[in-house]
């Protein structure tokens, strides 16, 4: 294999496997039986409203890691609050108010029975923020979902000679998904939804405008979307959805870091967040961590800012695979977000996929090209089951192909380059077999 992408080296300078282990350690450590629910601990009447109105930078929520052995009730008397939820070892605190938040999170952080502590602010799908929405172009069909441009652009279709995804099990945290959907129907394995606190994580509509763009349910049907992609990209995998955001693709930090432990208790291999803050996290960034101790690959979208400043989290982790957007024709997309932190490109122009109601419509976001190297982190972990976060992004990196028509500014923020998922998994057809530039398999002689 190719020497380490800048990504990666950047990767490893940043962090420690040692201490990574270390912060891992801290935390309880769960089996992996699947399909168990999350830890809950909070009283049924104390816990919060599944779809509250949720504001992106103010709350009166403190969500917080405690030290094993801690006790939550103790901690939120101590400090003249109460618990709302207790999900998977984060607890989220009902802020006192005649203090505040800020400085609540100041005195807790200094309490040796926290590990991590912060406002628990709100997380957002990119096309939620930048208005990007599903569009119905009247020719969506099975046929025009499998054959897309995007598929033919990672020669998709080469890659299945190689790994349909067999054995690898891959949690989408998102808005949920439409179990009945054709294309997901018989996929998935499971799931949680952490916003209405059951075992059925479906992409529903709540009538709710959540964050205020003044449509609402705006990004209902996302996770269905999202979900869509990883199934056509690797058609073997199962599919764990984990319900994070509302129909509006709003949520909160308290979810998206249970709902990646718990993937990760669940035996899920890849995690794909399609979904991004504008500020850093210390609790998920201790779900992360823990996450690549595992073993498993998690994919961030980048963002459809159309800048490289600000980076949003967690896809500026470095324990996360990054993921820019381009067309089908490798150009990259106007508005994508760019920058050091970004890992790949993928396709995430007019990509059509899943769409609740048995219809397949057309979205375009870093979401969905995120879900394209998760499919994709798939097919390699399949023929790779040992292989963590820095083995599959060399893979992908090493065989990735040049952007076409960069600008200057933004050519050297597309990370390795654009996902060739057929060339990725070529090395790994048995010897003396390969394929046409078309995908059509032959044998060649030795």
């Amino acid at each position: 294999m190719s020497a380490r992408s800048p990504r990666t080296a950047s990767v490893m300078r940043a962090l420690s496997w040692a201490t990574l282990i270390a912060l891992a350690s801290l935390l309880t450590s769960c089996s992996r039986s699947p399909l168990t629910a999350p830890t809950v601990v909070a009283p049924s009447s104390t816990v919060r409203a599944a779809t509250p109105a949720l504001s992106n930078t103010t709350t009166d929520e403190i969500v917080l890691t405690l030290a094993p052995g801690a006790d939550p009730a103790q901690v939120a008397a101590d400090y003249g609050s109460e618990v709302v939820d207790y999900s998977e070892g984060f607890v989220v605190l009902r802020g006192n108010p005649d203090t505040p938040i800020d400085v609540q999170v100041s005195h807790l952080s200094s309490d040796p029975r926290v590990l991590t502590v912060e406002p628990n602010n709100t997380l957002m799908l990119a096309e939620a923020r930048q208005r990007s929405f599903s569009f119905d172009d009247g020719h969506g069909t099975p046929d025009s979902y499998m054959q897309q441009p995007a598929a033919e652009a990672i020669a998709l279709y080469s890659a299945h000679f190689a790994s349909h995804g067999d054995g690898v099990l891959v949690a989408v945290l998102d808005t949920g998904v439409d179990p009945a959907h054709p294309a997901l129907a018989g996929r998935l394995d499971g799931g949680w939804d952490f916003v209405g606190h059951d075992r059925e994580p479906t992409d529903e509509r709540t009538g709710a405008d959540t964050n205020g763009d003044g449509v609402p349910d705006g990004a209902w049907g996302h996770g269905t979307h999202v979900a869509g992609i990883v199934a056509l990209v690797a058609p073997a995998a199962r599919i764990m959805p984990v319900r994070v955001l509302d129909a509006d693709g709003v949520g909160r930090v308290s979810d998206v870091a249970a709902g990646i432990r718990w993937a990760v208790d669940q035996g899920a291999r890849v995690i794909n967040l399609s979904l991004g803050m504008l500020r850093s996290s210390p609790a998920i960034r201790l779900a992360l961590a823990r996450a690549r101790v595992a073993g498993v690959i998690c994919v961030a979208s980048a963002g459809n800012a159309g800048v490289s400043s600000p980076v949003e989290f967690p896809a500026g982790s470095p324990d996360v695979i990054a993921v820019a957007a381009c067309d089908a024709s490798a150009q990259p997309a106007s508005w994508t977000s760019y920058g050091s932190f970004v890992g790949l490109c993928a396709p995430g122009v007019g990509v059509r996929s899943a769409f609740p109601g048995g219809a397949y419509r057309l979205w375009s976001g870093t979401s969905m090209s995120a879900a394209f190297v998760s499919g994709t982190a798939a097919l390699v972990l399949a023929n790779h089951p040992a292989w963590g976060m820095t083995d599959v992004l060399d893979r992908l990196a090493e065989y990735a192909r040049p952007a076409v028509g960069a600008s200057a500014e933004m050519g050297g923020g597309l990370g390795a380059g654009v996902l060739n998922a057929g060339t990725a998994l070529a090395v790994d057809l048995p010897p003396g077999e390969t394929y046409t530039s078309e995908g059509t398999p032959e044998q060649i002689l030795r």
